[in-house]
């Protein structure tokens, strides 16, 4: 049986053509929709591919059934023709005894001196001719005994050489099933790679884009960010050339103990406005601190507990903390029940006027080590 791998060799080409010609592994596009849409351009091929792959997978397997009962009726015939021979062997052996006997029995009785005297010894005309007859029979007997010998002695070489080719040919087909099985499984396993790859590679594309869209849309927000932080900056610059940065506003509820006007000696052309909270607490400090930001930005600088002699941050509209920048303080007191006594400016007195205030518990509040 001829058994053809055109089929199979179509589908490992276009494999090939696919594994080389077309990388899954390399995507040039401009942006991550356009390399999502080629890799689905190309999963599409791909599927297009492996249902024509499977419809040779099914014929090849036809052709895997086909090969397995010819194998099959080889294996039968090759059984037929063993007891075929088995048979044809006693026949030859049966008529090879009798021929030998014959053979025996005419050198016994002198061959053609037995028929002279058969015939000299016979009664009547009709004994010769019956005695004749039957002895040509015998005659006749044995030459259709040795043509059927030799008939039998070349339908049993027919057969053992009929034998032998349908074990050649068994083994072949089974060599040729082994090989066409090791193709099928590579081609089903091939296909199998071809999609699996692309999908990882999709997959990984489209956790490339959400996590490139995450990122974005972080900027996004972080520019927002700057943007409003520079727009009040270059307000309080318009309404004060002198400082660098804008700070918090002041809280209510204080008592003043200093005008609220700058004085002789007053310095506001340090880093902060004059008379914010945040120059107040620099004013405290003795000029040396350099926080930057509004007051509730100070939060980013947070690294201790409430103590006498730490900085008390408020985000907006934490104890009367302004509701966008904030409020900043010194902490001059602490009491055992847990409220504590603030040194601030820009309170209830307005701008430069330091004030004391009993701030009742330090929820909200940050506070900075400086």
């Amino acid at each position: 049986m001829n058994l053809k791998n055109k089929v199979l060799s179509g589908v490992m080409l276009s494999l090939v053509v696919l594994a080389t010609a077309s990388p899954l592994t390399t995507v040039k596009a401009d942006s991550f929709d356009a390399q999502i849409a080629a890799q689905n351009a190309k999963i599409d091929a791909a599927a297009g591919d492996a249902a024509a792959g499977n419809a040779a997978v099914a014929e090849i397997q036809k052709q895997v059934d086909d090969a397995n009962a010819r194998l099959k009726d080889l294996e039968d015939q090759s059984l037929k023709n063993s007891a075929q021979i088995t048979s044809l062997a006693a026949s030859i052996k049966d008529r090879n005894d009798s021929l030998k006997a014959q053979a025996r029995s005419a050198q016994t009785e002198g061959g053609a001196t037995s028929y002279i005297n058969t015939i000299l010894n016979a009664k009547s005309l009709t004994d010769v001719v019956q005695k004749v007859t039957a002895m040509s029979q015998v005659v006749n007997t044995s030459n259709a005994m040795v043509k059927q010998q030799e008939a039998d002695q070349k339908a049993l070489l027919q057969k053992q050489a009929d034998n032998q080719k349908a074990y050649a040919e068994a083994t072949t087909l089974k060599q040729q099933l082994d090989v066409q099985g090791q193709q099928l499984q590579v081609a089903q396993l091939s296909l199998q790679v071809t999609l699996a790859t692309a999908q990882d590679q999709k997959n990984s594309l489209l956790a490339q884009k959400a996590t490139a869209e995450a990122a974005a849309t972080a900027a996004v927000a972080a520019q927002a960010k700057i943007n409003a932080t520079q727009k009040q900056q270059e307000s309080t610059t318009n309404s004060n050339p002198t400082p660098i940065v804008q700070n918090g506003g002041g809280s209510t509820g204080s008592t003043p103990s200093t005008p609220s006007t700058p004085s002789t000696g007053d310095d506001y052309s340090g880093p902060y406005p004059w008379g914010q909270c945040t120059w107040g607490v620099w004013e405290y400090f003795g000029k040396s601190i350099n926080y930057r930001g509004n007051a509730a930005d100070w939060v980013v600088y947070a690294n201790s507990g409430l103590a006498v002699g730490t900085i008390a941050v408020f985000p907006g509209g934490v104890d009367g903390a302004d509701p966008v920048y904030g409020h900043v303080a010194v902490v001059v007191k602490v009491n055992g029940d847990g409220s504590f006594v603030v040194s601030e400016t820009n309170a209830a007195g307005g701008l430069g006027v330091r004030v004391t205030r009993l701030i009742p518990n330090a929820s909200g509040v940050s506070f900075i080590r400086p």
